[in-house]
């Protein structure tokens, strides 16, 4: 009997543990500004691609009215990424009118909102790249035209 309550505890145990391990990637904190010709783009969408060499899943974040943003793991929600070089894509999504909308917007409820950040910068090809540090920090995102849309 004892031996079964010690199995189950060391069971419980290595359960628990698995679920914390993850990945076992480091990840480090990224933030920063997204511009579009020098003027802050808010409300975008911001996902870091890996690119070859580069581990883990990139990450993804939103920017605030300032153009400023914060990234998490794109799957896990894991504070961070991993450092390494990135593709960039900003997207920003708008009516016809110019509104802007919001990053969790539903693209049917949307059905004529069209892009406001000039192809290619909002493709998954974008031609905008970054290293991540290896202690992270601030990794600012410069769009070399302007954004279309009201001013964020």
């Amino acid at each position: 009997m004892l031996r079964g309550v010690a199995f189950a505890s060391v069971a419980v145990v290595l359960a628990i543990a698995g679920c914390n391990r993850g990945d076992g990637l480091k990840r480090v904190p990224v933030e920063g500004l997204v511009t579009a010709s020098d003027v802050p783009v808010g409300g975008a969408s911001v996902s870091f691609i890996p690119m070859q060499g580069t581990l883990g899943e990139g990450g993804i974040g939103t920017t605030d009215a300032s153009g400023r943003y914060t990234l998490t793991g794109s799957r896990e929600g894991d504070a961070g990424i991993v450092p390494g070089k990135y593709k960039v894509r900003v997207s920003r999504p708008m009516e016809r009118d110019g509104t802007i909308l919001p990053s969790d917007h539903k693209q049917a409820d949307h059905p004529l909102a069209t892009e406001s950040v000039p192809a290619p910068y909002s493709s998954p090809d974008s031609p905008l790249e970054v290293t991540v540090p290896e202690d992270g920090g601030t990794v600012n995102v410069a769009i070399p035209v302007a954004a279309l849309g009201k001013p964020s």
